[in-house]
């Protein structure tokens, strides 16, 4: 595969607010302007994959086990010898879909220090990503999770909240230790189930209002993927507007 200039998406934000619905839909647009896409589902509630209607048998927590037992057991020997067998079991982990690729990462870790495999796993997969135009990842409530267990390097921030005080203080708080992190990132909010709120939202860098969908709640109790949806969806058009100006 060959090299790009691979634009990392991350979606945070309160649960509940909708990153996951949100996060499937951009990976939708994506597909639409035929872009090599990988989508990777770092929120152990693994709401992604029911979203975009996969169903990995393989997740990098089943990785980073196989990796720990193998340097236990000696089965490698060597740097070199670990490298090979953790991109061997990534590549065996990725769903090539019609579309993405898909990549779970799974549970929490177990009782263990980790911290050598997860950084030896993050050089793995920033090797892998950046054969991709794209990399649309759900993460959990903040940015340091996906950065502790996925990528480092992240080039797009995308925070989700619901009209709530608790959600929108939630991306205010968000937003700050981004810009703690690093100046480079592209932040922004998108507000979800917007309605006829009248909730704060200075300084917040909004990307847009998306309204309240009623088909996002149909699909997810249909258990129908996001990716079905039709392109003429009031939501989803508003969303193609918001993402169209932010990456």
């Amino acid at each position: 595969m060959d090299e790009r200039d691979t634009k990392v998406i991350a979606f945070c934000g309160k649960g509940g607010a909708g990153k996951t619905s949100v996060c499937a839909l951009v990976v939708k647009y994506l597909m639409e302007k035929q872009k090599k896409i990988l989508a990777i589902d770092a929120d152990p509630a693994a709401g992604l994959s029911w979203a975009l209607g996969v169903n990995p048998a393989k997740t990098l927590d089943d990785l980073r086990q196989t990796l720990s037992e193998s340097i236990s057991n000696k089965k490698v020997q060597s740097n070199d010898e670990l490298f090979a067998l953790a991109h061997y079991e990534l590549l065996s982990s990725l769903i090539e879909n019609r579309g993405f690729d898909f990549l779970s990462v799974g549970r929490p870790e177990a009782e263990g220090c980790f911290c050598s495999i997860n950084a030896f796993l993050r050089h793995c997969i920033s090797t892998l990503v950046a054969h991709y135009d794209y990399v649309c990842i759900d993460g959990e409530a903040g940015l340091e999770q996906v950065n502790r267990r996925v990528l480092e390097k992240v080039t797009h921030l995308v925070i989700v909240s619901d009209t709530s005080k608790r959600s929108i203080a939630i991306a205010h708080n968000l937003i700050a230790l981004a810009k703690q992190r690093t100046q480079t990132m592209h932040c922004g909010v998108i507000i979800n189930k917007w309605g006829d709120s009248n909730c704060e939202l200075k300084e917040l860098p909004v990307l847009g209002l998306l309204p309240v969908s009623q088909t996002i709640a149909q699909f997810d109790a249909a258990g129908k993927s996001l990716i079905e949806i039709s392109d003429d969806d009031a939501f989803y058009a508003k969303l193609k507007e918001v993402m169209k100006n932010f990456v």
